[in-house]
């Protein structure tokens, strides 16, 4: 099938199949699915602006399917959403700007492509490295503190900073402390710069990638905050939901979304995502975590495949192995999620 704005001609079963991927799983791990998206998008030959822009369209439509599933479950802190939005809107637009001087300069395509392999590898190797320790700790069996990390103490210290100005002056309203309390989160109380900071690094990733910036959100939110896994998982929706609205406007008016793609792949998209919220509540935290960092770790690997078979001559073949990869990979976690749902719904 061809679609005209992006140039590029791609079966549509292959676009159905990575979006009920992406739905399941953005539903699971609390991310928009942009890194599977973007990245499945650039392994099917999706010119990489293209696959940005189309990429963040779709990680807004799965991202209102699924964080309204995750607020019927109380797991979505609005509050620390909205702080971390704040930051992240002006952040998208510095990023579209560089993604277009990149594209200007003839070097989108593999800049885009080598910030993902370290971004997804980096991030999934410690998130396993995490779950080793944390479990080796438990002497090897499942411990009772599912929430446990390794980075707890790095998480009350950036609770901890004081960042100044500690309050502000509003007119008619007086003075207001620069201080909150996230009781959905678990957190007493923390600057607001450190939410708004958060986000505006994440907002630049997003508009960057055209991820969303959940893939890396969600880890900050657990490791960095302390966040519990499953309020992580759904603030972390909450928050792309703008990610996405303000990056798809920002690539649709340079027409760099193909609305034909992401319609398919977001009608697709809307089946999993119910099965993939619902799977958070019989499936512990730590497993959540470490299955998370299996799959953005194959994503990395897809992504290096592509990478590799266009940079070397005679290496094509392994731009069909990305594709294996990325599909197989996803499709498979769908199906072990699935299984884990269904025995955890019969062990209740």
């Amino acid at each position: 099938m061809y679609f005209p704005n992006a140039d590029v001609v791609i079966h549509p079963a292959l676009l159905v199949f990575l979006g009920l991927i992406v739905g399941t799983l953005g539903g699971f791990f609390g991310v928009g699915g942009g890194f599977l998206i973007t990245g499945g998008l650039l392994v099917f030959g999706v010119p990489p602006v293209y696959a940005v822009g189309t990429g963040l369209t779709l990680v807004m439509g799965t991202s209102i399917i699924n964080t309204f599933k995750h607020r019927s479950l109380g797991n979505v802190d609005f509050k620390l959403g909205a702080l971390m939005v704040t930051g992240t809107i002006p952040a998208i637009f510095l990023a579209e700007w560089v993604n277009s001087s990149l594209e200007a300069a003839g070097v989108a395509g593999p800049v885009i492509r080598y910030i993902y392999v370290g971004f997804l590898s980096s991030l999934g190797l410690f998130i396993l490295y995490d779950y080793w320790r944390t479990r080796r700790r438990a002497g090897g069996r499942a411990s009772d503190r599912e929430e446990e990390v390794t980075t707890a103490g790095l998480a009350q210290r950036v609770r901890g900073l004081r960042i100044p100005p500690h309050r502000v002056g509003l007119p008619g309203v007086g003075w207001i402390p620069t201080y909150v309390a996230l009781p959905v989160s678990g957190i007493d109380r923390i600057s607001v710069f450190v939410p708004v900071g958060i986000g505006f690094g994440i907002g630049f990733i997003a508009g960057l990638l055209g991820a969303g910036g959940g893939f890396i959100l969600m880890p900050v939110l657990i490791y960095v905050l302390g966040i519990p896994t499953v309020v992580a998982i759904g603030t972390d929706l909450f928050q792309i939901i703008i990610t996405g609205s303000v990056g798809t406007f920002a690539y649709a008016l340079s027409d760099r979304v193909d609305p034909v793609m992401a319609a398919l792949m977001l009608a697709a998209a809307s089946i999993g995502s119910q099965m993939g919220a619902s799977a958070t509540r019989h499936i512990e935290p730590s497993r959540i975590r470490f299955l998370y960092g299996v799959l953005i770790l194959t994503g990395g690997v897809a992504v290096a495949l592509e990478e590799i078979s266009q940079a070397v001559a005679g290496a094509g073949f392994l731009s069909t192995a990305a594709s294996v990869v990325l599909l197989g990979s996803g499709g498979g976690m769908c199906l072990l999620l699935l299984a884990m749902l269904l025995r955890g719904r019969n062990n209740r």
